[in-house]
């Protein structure tokens, strides 16, 4: 089973096989030949699928473990959590999903080839004075500067 990302639809490449995608993927799907496509597969082999509710806890502690959790829509969260619900393959050129789904030991593939090869943690750092968090914050708790740069960890 292939869990599908927006750009399976904006590209209009994706695997053969099985094909489904989460219910809010239609809000990402803004120009018209994207839309049509989506539209297509929908009346043809695309299913819907929600994941539970049970299962973000798994798939939020991780996104949140790798520093990616501020930059994931909920739409990418259902995504991921779709997929490890399903034991899926997600289809996504979207780093930060490819992130998670490499911590969770998920199979992903990319619609462009682009791919990312190692697991990646990220932090938050104040661009005044350094000070690192684990988690996004609208200032800095030591320096209350507003500028926030997500950098590498290790």
């Amino acid at each position: 089973m292939f869990i599908l990302d927006t750009c399976a639809f904006f590209t209009q490449k994706h695997p053969d096989g099985e094909v489904v995608t989460v219910p809010n993927i239609n809000n990402e799907i803004v120009n018209r030949q994207s839309r049509q496509y989506y539209e297509n597969m929908l009346s043809t082999k695309l299913k819907i699928m929600k994941p539970k509710d049970s299962s973000y806890s798994v798939t939020t502690k991780q996104a949140k473990e790798t520093g990616d959790y501020d930059v994931l829509s909920k739409t990418d969260l259902d995504i991921i959590t779709l997929a490890y619900e399903c034991k899926g393959t997600i289809v996504t050129d979207d780093f930060a999903i490819q992130n998670v789904a490499l911590a969770l030991g998920l199979d992903f593939l990319s619609c462009t080839g682009k791919k990312i090869t190692e697991k990646r943690f990220w932090k938050y750092k104040c661009t005044a004075c350094n000070h690192k968090e684990k988690e996004k914050r609208k200032d800095c708790p030591i320096c209350g500067n507003t500028e926030i740069l997500r950098i590498k960890s290790k």
